[in-house]
């Protein structure tokens, strides 16, 4: 079962693999990643890349808003907004292509980076940017 008092990335992604479960080994395999990659997410020594967290959310059931923020459900299924589509294939093969642009997938994970690492304030700033733009 996963905790309301897992406060970081790793903390809520180790919580949820072993509610699931799946072995660390498992998880490695189905996103695409090394076991030693996923071990350090999982310890917080590393930030998931954003081909990790399209992995994640295509090849799993988590939430990925909730695996960096904490809210939502824990699971997708959870909210029938987010169930698998063929559109949501296309979006997961668009945003590989763009993370193919070195500089946009630095901007990415800086993004990702700040987001996680930042306060209240710098999340809802973040945020407030991206619900503008769409």
């Amino acid at each position: 079962m996963v905790k309301e008092n897992e406060k970081t990335t790793g903390q809520r992604l180790r919580g949820w693999r072993k509610s699931v479960p799946l072995k660390l080994m498992e998880l490695s395999s189905k996103i695409k990643v090394s076991q030693g990659s996923l071990s350090d997410l999982e310890n917080d020594k590393s930030l998931p890349s954003a081909t990790t967290l399209a992995n994640l959310s295509l090849y799993t059931d988590l939430n990925i808003y909730w695996l960096l923020t904490g809210k939502g459900p824990v699971h997708k299924g959870a909210d029938p907004e987010m169930e698998r589509t063929t559109e949501s294939s296309k979006l997961y093969e668009d945003f590989l292509y763009l993370m193919g642009d070195k500089k946009l997938k630095a901007l990415v994970e800086k993004l990702i980076e700040i987001y996680k690492e930042g306060d209240v304030a710098k999340r809802a700033q973040i945020t407030g940017f991206l619900s503008a733009l769409g």
